[in-house]
């Protein structure tokens, strides 16, 4: 993705320069890592799903199967952390930029009419759930002490395919299943459903789109202003 702010600039407003003009470079600078997040897992997981495409439909190459499952795993979840580490950062990022425009607007007096937010969907939720509590400290205030144990036991669970076609590696599960006990009070409690597809699913269906519908409210936006102030 390319962020159309990397070709806008900030405003001033009442003598104070609005956005920050740090968020231009950064935000874009943002969206590279979690690229490059995905390719680092996809340099991984290549050499073995090569061996796996070759599958001519009536054997499948378990040998490979089975070790790329095993051996994948810590690449796996590297790539996944830093992503989910990167996109909160970035979405933390569009919300900044966001309110900052909204301090413009209101410092000018134009009181422009303008766009919302995307709205976080529950994917987005859970990633912000993931990078706060299983990547943050254990245990953590954000969380109870069983979402804590299931964040922190986070790993590749399962793997399905197409039964049409080779097993793809790519499409490892994150978190399968959730974790159930008791608490001080004797009380049964569940975990937090903290599963989520393998990256490249998670990048293209729910990530990126996100990202995009944000970076194209906050340009337009900017641009309003603009216009407006001129």
């Amino acid at each position: 993705m390319a962020s159309g702010l990397s070709k806008l600039s900030s405003m001033t407003v009442c003598g104070e320069i609005l956005p920050y003009p740090n968020l231009f470079n950064n935000i874009p600078l943002l969206h590279r890592f979690l690229e490059e997040a995905l390719e680092d897992w996809l340099r991984a997981v290549e050499p073995y799903q090569v061996k796996l495409d070759s599958w001519d439909g009536e054997q499948v190459d378990w040998g490979t199967f089975s070790s790329g499952f095993m051996e994948l795993q810590p690449f796996l979840l590297k790539s996944l952390f830093s992503y989910a580490f990167f996109f909160v950062s970035a979405d933390n990022a569009y919300k900044n930029f966001y309110s900052q425009l909204n301090r413009a607007n209101n410092l000018s007096g134009i009181r422009l009419k303008h766009q919302k937010p995307p709205h976080e969907t529950p994917f987005v939720c859970k990633i912000h759930t993931i990078r706060d509590i299983a990547i943050a400290h254990m245990p953590s205030e954000k969380a109870s002490p069983i979402d804590a144990f299931a964040a922190m036991s986070w790993q590749p669970m399962a793997l399905s395919w197409n039964d049409e076609g080779p097993p793809d590696l790519e499409r490892l599960t994150f978190g399968c299943g959730q974790f159930r006990g008791t608490d001080a009070s004797g009380s049964r409690v569940v975990s937090q459903d903290l599963e989520v597809p393998g990256i490249k699913t998670a990048h293209h269906d729910h990530c990126l789109p996100y990202l995009e519908d944000f970076d194209q409210v906050c340009c337009e936006y900017l641009q309003a202003l603009h216009r407006a102030l001129a």
